[in-house]
C-alpha cells in the first residue's frame, strides 16, 4: 500500500470516529435537552389555547343557574342539587369541538387564525439550535430547528363537581371541566407523545342554608 492511500485510509478512520463521537454527544447531550424544550413549549402552547377556548365558550354560553335542577323541602330548604345532564353533556361536547378545532389549527399550520384568536404565532414553533448550549445568552444563535405536534384522537373532557361549606351556613359548588388530550410532539430527528390534562372551573355557585347532596358529576369533599 503506497503512501497516498495509507493517508487516504486514515483519513477515513479518523472522520468515521469522529463522526462516532459527534453522534455520541448528540444522542447523550444535545437530543434531550431538544427534546425537553420542545415538550415544554408544546405543552404551554396546548393548555393556552385549551384554556382560551374553554374560558370564551364558558363566558359567552354558559348560564351557571341553567346547570342546576334544585329540590326543596316543604320549609324552602334546599335538600338536593342535580346537574341537569342534557346541559351538561352539550356543554361537554361543545367545549371538546371548540377545543379540539383549535389545536387542529394548529396542527394545520394555520397559524393567522391562532394569531388573532390566542396571540400564538408560527415564530413559536421552533427552537434555537443555540439552546443546548445551555446558557440564555447564547440561547437564540444558530438556525431554527421546527417543531409541531399532531392531535393523537379525540379531546375527552369530563365534569367534576366540589361541594364545601362556605361561610355560615352556606355552601360553594364549583363545576370543573377536566380536559384530557394526546398530543405527539414532532420534530425533525424525533417524535415524543405527551399528555395534557386540565381541570378548568366553568361555574361557581353558592347556595344559602345547609350543605345539600349534589348528583350528576364526580363528588368530591
Amino acid at each position: 500500500m503506497n503512501k497516498k492511500k495509507k493517508i487516504f485510509l486514515i483519513t477515513i478512520i479518523i472522520i468515521i470516529i469522529i463522526s462516532i463521537i459527534i453522534t455520541f454527544y448528540i444522542n447523550k447531550n444535545v437530543l434531550p435537552i431538544i427534546k425537553n424544550y420542545s415538550v415544554a413549549e408544546m405543552k404551554r402552547v396546548a393548555t393556552t389555547i385549551i384554556n382560551r377556548s374553554v374560558t370564551d365558550y364558558t363566558f359567552e354560553n354558559i348560564n351557571v343557574d341553567e346547570l342546576f335542577i334544585i329540590s326543596k323541602n316543604k320549609n324552602d330548604d334546599i335538600v338536593t342539587i342535580t346537574l341537569d345532564n342534557r346541559i351538561i353533556n352539550i356543554i361537554t361536547n361543545k367545549i371538546s369541538d371548540v377545543c379540539e378545532d383549535n389545536l387542529r389549527n394548529v396542527e394545520e399550520g394555520k397559524f393567522n387564525e391562532i394569531k388573532k384568536n390566542f396571540n400564538i404565532g408560527e415564530e413559536y414553533f421552533s427552537i434555537p439550535s443555540g439552546v443546548f448550549l445551555g446558557n440564555s445568552l447564547l440561547s437564540n444563535i444558530g438556525p431554527e430547528i421546527p417543531m409541531s405536534f399532531k392531535l393523537i384522537g379525540n379531546v375527552n373532557s369530563e365534569i367534576l363537581t366540589d361541594v364545601k361549606e362556605y361561610g355560615i351556613n352556606n355552601s360553594l359548588i364549583t363545576i370543573s371541566l377536566e380536559i384530557k388530550v394526546e398530543l405527539m410532539v414532532i420534530l425533525p430527528i424525533s417524535s415524543e407523545f405527551i399528555m395534557i390534562k386540565n381541570n378548568i372551573p366553568i361555574a361557581i355557585k353558592i347556595i344559602q342554608g345547609k350543605v345539600p347532596e349534589i348528583y350528576g358529576g364526580n363528588l368530591i369533599n
